[in-house]
């Protein structure tokens, strides 16, 4: 393997594509949009492409959010519907002052699905809602 090392050379300029490949990619993964501005213009992209460009990607990144919120709304109001059907199946079948161990514990696991349908409502809502609010990358809030 042969290094070929010229001092006093300046780099290729990067091909305009790929700057904006990597400017969307930073934004989806949570970057600042000044930081992602600071990027473009220091790669020759013109300040007002380089912020129509953000704006761009900023709006797409938000859809994807709102979609996510969407899909943790319709996953919590789910959890939380059945949980909810199953604890008044419960309550009809026994008399609460009457629970048995293994009861309780099926008792406590619904009730933390419902919590957990809970906790995915409020995301979804707060995703929904303001999606700039999160600066986390688009996979880390799937998970």
């Amino acid at each position: 393997m042969k290094l070929n090392i010229h001092f006093g050379e300046t780099p290729e300029p990067a091909e305009p594509g790929n700057i904006l490949s990597e400017a969307r990619a930073r934004i989806i993964w949570g970057e600042s949009s000044s930081s992602v501005r600071c990027f473009l213009t220091s790669n020759g992209i013109p300040d007002m492409d380089a912020d129509a460009k953000i704006k761009e990607f900023s709006l797409e990144r938000n859809a994807e959010i709102r979609r996510l919120g969407i899909k943790n709304i319709l996953i919590g109001v789910a959890l939380i519907g059945v949980c909810g059907i199953m604890l008044h199946l419960i309550y009809k079948r026994q008399n609460i002052g009457s629970l048995t161990v293994r009861n309780a514990k099926g008792f406590g696991v619904i009730l933390l699905a419902g919590l957990y349908g809970l906790w995915k409502l409020v995301n979804g809502i707060i995703y929904l809602v303001r999606p700039q609010s999160e600066h986390e990358s688009i996979p880390d809030l799937t998970e």
